[in-house]
């Protein structure tokens, strides 16, 4: 078996332990004609995993046809019943607390794996319903199928929905009508923080560079990317605008992306006598610290996250460090252009539903 071939090949884990197929990761081979014949799969076919530990022997799937060539491994066997016993009836016993039990005394122990022939599988005894008792089963069994067939389809779209909640939670679209009607109650709550920040010590200043750094952005972008890059900055703590200050006054004087992962580079930022001048009211060692707030910083798309090559000179070897640097004028964009490209996919998305 391999990536490519004629047939996708259905392997033990092919099958869920609660007894539902997975098409999801399938490898494929080149049949003969005498294999394809011998390994044939039809609507109601009976797949079962005589092979496995002894905790996932004894799986069992029904077989529904859908696109495309399928056949199945060695470990597992294929049974057609006999008219008076429907596939839908034996599933769901052989995947019952009282199949399990079963098939767990039938199986034959074998260092790590454990084996259930379909002899052995013959021998087990069964009730046997009327056969419009167990039609009727069956076609409840094939509407939970339809369900859940529904269910997994509609995952792709659940995630693109979850993706698009997460990236307007993160620029504020989601409450912006909250904040607009309760733009006083903000107010009153951030004084109060304040208030209780100074009283246990806390020094509350905003930064006059981080101001003027965020209007200077601010110009370049829509009134849209405006309003969320400023809500951005309003929602920092006074640590993190510190850092965020330092960080731009530091890579604008040197003219160099900060290579956090060069532990040397890095040592040198945090001595950086204008660093310390704007962190000397957190205290002292606060190295991870600010590490930990240029990652949130880049999270929030207010600082560049980037992959810098360093050489060993001693090895020679090469070697790619995190890095972080100022957003360029162009990228002040950004929030703006994930917007545009989200109404032009959902526009795309209406048409074809056309």
């Amino acid at each position: 078996m391999g990536e490519n071939g004629t047939h996708a090949v259905l392997r033990m884990n092919s099958m869920t332990t609660s007894g539902w197929l997975d098409l999801t990761d399938l490898k494929y081979a080149s049949l003969s004609k005498k294999d394809i014949e011998s390994t044939e799969l039809r609507d109601g076919d009976l797949l079962f995993n005589r092979t496995n530990s002894k905790e996932l022997v004894g799986k069992c799937a029904i077989w529904r046809p859908v696109t495309g060539a399928y056949s199945f491994a060695s470990y597992l066997v294929r049974f057609r019943l006999k008219p008076e016993m429907l596939p839908e009836f034996l599933w769901a016993t052989l995947n019952s607390s009282y199949g399990k039990y079963r098939l767990l005394n039938s199986a034959k122990q074998a260092v790590s794996m454990a084996n259930v022939s379909p002899t052995g599988l013959g021998r087990i005894t069964l009730p046997l319903p009327p056969l419009p008792l167990q039609e009727k089963f069956a076609k409840f069994v094939r509407a939970v199928e339809e369900l859940r067939s529904q269910m997994i389809g509609k995952l792709d779209v659940f995630a693109d929905l979850q993706s698009n909640v997460g990236q307007q939670a993160l620029i504020g679209d989601l409450t912006i009508q909250w904040r607009k009607d309760h733009a006083s109650e903000i107010v009153e709550a951030s004084r109060t923080r304040d208030a209780l920040l100074r009283e246990r010590g806390t020094k509350i200043t905003l930064s006059a560079n981080v101001v003027v750094t965020a209007t200077k952005q601010a110009d370049l972008t829509t009134r849209s990317t405006r309003s969320a890059r400023h809500w951005l900055l309003s929602e920092l703590s006074e640590f993190q605008r510190q850092v965020l200050a330092a960080f731009t006054e530091y890579c604008q004087q040197s003219g160099q992306p900060l290579l956090v992962e060069d532990p040397d580079v890095f040592a040198r930022f945090c001595d950086d006598e204008a660093v310390n001048v704007r962190l000397q009211a957190f205290g002292q060692s606060h190295g991870n610290r600010i590490r930990r707030s240029l990652s949130q910083l880049a999270a929030l798309g207010l600082i560049a996250k980037i992959t810098l090559p360093k050489q060993d000179l001693e090895s020679g070897e090469r070697d790619y460090l995190k890095a972080f640097r100022p957003l360029r004028p162009e990228e002040f964009t950004r929030m703006a252009d994930v917007e545009t490209l989200r109404k032009a996919l959902a526009l795309s998305t209406d048409e074809e539903l056309k």
